[in-house]
């Protein structure tokens, strides 16, 4: 389950029903009555005063959990969702939406280990699991080598609510936001339950030059519900346009969503439906509000309306019956007559299981979109194909960093991969959404005939994903020199300095506090005009924390140093040599096979036999230490008398080092681990 935004989720009939079984202490009926009238905001507060005085009970977090989802909070939904998935009455089900979850925040490899745990409960489930696996690696990947785009917050079009929908006209914009305003009429000023906030409207962005003059409601346009976003045709003469109805309908006893937490129970309920208007500009005022003649609110949802550049296609989004998903993407031709014909469905090359959703013609009929059912960074991803009406190519992801693992939508291209606005809710805006500027900015071009050194510090975090280090020392060496030469900063995390050819290079990062990182590289210029990148990833040097040395093998009962494990502790020994001030703990562990004494033993030996190596290729003795621990440390739950097969066997059987301590004063001190 993916983030929801207001304007898509009403897209969707009402797939969770909360039942309220008569007098339950360990239920709230009042929270789960908002529940059902989607006053998820209301319902938050609800439950948060409840558990002031009540601990929550295991159904009471999946509620909560999931009003935060609905609200776009998803650090807060993670939060309560670790509660549950620690406790004896974790379901299946929970772990997924956990994972999602965890996706959501950009923790991608807690979120893997999350979806290999739901692998091992349904194993029928694991070709769809397999997919999200390789799409949180894709965004790690996606994450580390960003696309060459610089996105900015456009704070003058961002108000502390949700801003989106970014479409130009003329020399000005229209929005679409649920802001505050004092020249919205009274009616309009009514607050959506669901957010806490008023109804989504339609705002003209009046502009001075860069400069917003003036954000103005559109009277005209807007009525007292849901407005908003639209799409101009006709040389900005026309505007097509979303609008929502509240629709009476009853709820089916079956539940349509296999995975739903919970029950339904047949009742009237009302719902949001979208519809598509109209507006035709007369005399600087728009008139003639005409609805869209494939509107049917009674059945489904139609909105999110774009133009193919001749202005004869009109896509949408609609949850209609017979589609391949929850909301896909159709399109309706203009007839002679100038009304539209019936909808077709994009097709499956587009649409997927899930929601496909904002879709945008740019003047040279690209499409782009916004799905959570093509591999993503988590919650909406931004896409673009090429062709037409129901003949699409295979959609293309637009990553990092348009794509985040929030919800990144709505998208407007003023020029094809170049220039142009979208909306995201990733953490570090404004408001809930936010509309963002994004502008191709490939690395500079190097300067003729040198050779341009680009060398990029970042941080590794612990959910493996990176982010850019400032004030790194960084220097380099030349075919071996001893005396090393240093690169300014160019800004934070950048540094940059020309280079010679057909020359041998090591550039070293250091910062108190982490690992030394080096890079070795060789300069061939084969043209004149070349530039190099290295890349600095640097971690943070967590005292007692057990880092495992791969590749580490003995022959049966022996501690002698094996070819292949030299290889393996010549990188322990350069990571001595390029950081003088650690000392570390080498340790060996053995699995629970054997007797306690003899793996004692035995991995003492083993220990000292790995340190002996280390300290005769001119490592100090006094900086590191050896340590068997036997079978003392197992990592898994392969214990004396637990039958494991030998590949868990094999995962207690490692070899690990710990930084212990400095051998001179460090002033940056972190957290440790046991």
């Amino acid at each position: 389950m993916k983030t929801n935004y207001t304007i898509f989720k009403m897209f969707l009939p009402l797939l969770f029903i909360f039942t309220v079984n008569g007098v339950n202490a360990q239920s709230n009926a009042k929270a789960e009555e908002q529940m059902q009238k989607y006053e998820y905001f209301k319902a938050i507060e609800t439950y948060q005063q409840r558990f002031e005085k009540h601990p929550a009970t295991s159904k009471e977090i999946r509620n909560v959990t999931y009003c935060y989802m609905q609200v776009n909070d998803t650090k807060s939904a993670v939060k309560w969702m670790e509660k549950l998935v620690n406790t004896s009455d974790v379901k299946a089900e929970d772990i997924m939406i956990y994972a999602d979850l965890l996706k959501s925040e950009g923790r991608y490899s807690d979120a893997n280990i999350q979806y290999e745990k739901y692998k091992t409960l349904v194993p029928s489930e694991s070709k769809i699991v397999d997919k999200k696996i390789q799409s949180s690696k894709k965004a790690i990947s996606w994450t580390n080598e960003p696309e060459h785009f610089i996105v900015k917050n456009e704070e003058k079009f961002n108000s502390d609510k949700s801003d989106f929908g970014l479409i130009a006209f003329e020399e000005d914009f229209y929005i679409t936001s649920d802001r505050t305003s004092e020249s919205m009429p009274p009616i309009n000023n009514n607050v959506y339950g669901w957010t806490g906030n008023p109804y989504l409207k339609l705002y003209e962005v009046k502009m001075k030059q860069s400069d917003v003059e003036e954000i103005n409601f559109i009277k005209e346009i807007n009525d007292q519900f849901h407005n908003g976003p639209g799409v101009f045709a006709e040389n900005n003469n026309k505007i097509y346009f979303t609008r929502t109805k509240t629709v009476k309908q009853t709820q089916k006893t079956t539940n349509p969503d296999p995975t739903s937490w919970f029950n339904d129970y047949e009742s009237d309920i009302y719902t949001n439906r979208l519809e598509i208007y109209s507006a035709e500009l007369i005399d600087g005022k728009w008139d003639k509000i005409t609805p869209f003649e494939n509107n049917n609110a009674e059945l489904y949802s139609t909105g999110h309306p774009a133009l193919s550049p001749d202005g004869k296609i009109l896509y949408f989004v609609s949850d209609m019956p017979g589609g391949f998903g929850e909301t896909d993407i159709y399109y309706s031709e203009k007839n002679s007559d100038g009304s539209w014909g019936a909808p077709q469905n994009a097709g499956d090359k587009i649409n997927t299981d899930g929601k496909e959703v904002f879709p945008f013609v740019d003047r040279n009929g690209i499409l782009y979109f916004s799905s959570d059912g093509h591999a993503g960074m988590g919650g909406l991803d931004l896409f673009k194909s090429t062709g037409n009406k129901n003949k699409w190519s295979k959609p293309e992801n637009l990553k990092y960093p348009l794509n985040s693992p929030k919800d990144d939508f709505s998208i407007y291209v003023l020029e094809t991969d170049s220039i142009g606005y979208f909306s995201s809710n990733r953490y570090g805006g404004l408001g809930s959404d936010d509309i963002y500027s994004f502008i191709y900015s490939p690395p500079p071009p190097p300067v003729p005939t040198e050779l341009i050194l680009v060398v990029n510090t970042y941080e590794r975090m612990d959910d493996e994903t990176i982010v850019a280090l400032a004030d790194v020392d960084v220097h380099y060496h030349i075919n071996e020199e001893i005396n090393s030469i240093s690169i300014e900063e160019s800004s934070p995390g950048l540094y940059m300095t020309t280079v010679d050819c057909d020359a041998k290079y090591v550039v070293n990062g250091i910062k108190e506090g982490y690992f030394t990182q080096a890079y070795d590289f060789e300069t061939v210029c084969e043209t004149m005009n070349d530039t190099v990148y290295a890349q600095l990833i640097l971690e943070k040097i967590v005292i007692n924390k057990a880092i495992v040395i791969e590749n580490i093998y003995y022959d049966f009962d022996k501690w002698d140093i094996r070819p292949d494990a030299a290889i393996e502790l010549d990188k322990i020994v350069d990571l001595l040599v390029e950081n003088p001030s650690i000392i570390i703990e080498l340790g060996s562990h053995t699995d629970s096979r054997g007797s306690d004494s003899y793996n004692k033993s035995l991995s003492q030996k083993r220990a000292e036999s790995a340190v002996q190596y280390i300290i005769e290729h001119d490592i100090d003795k006094n900086r590191i230490t050896a340590k068997g621990y036997g079978e003392t440390a197992l990592v898994n739950k392969c214990s004396n008398g637990v039958k494991c097969s030998d590949e868990e066997h094999q995962m207690n059987r490692r070899t690990e080092f710990k930084v212990t301590g400095f051998s001179k004063e460090q002033p940056v001190i972190y957290s440790t681990e046991d």
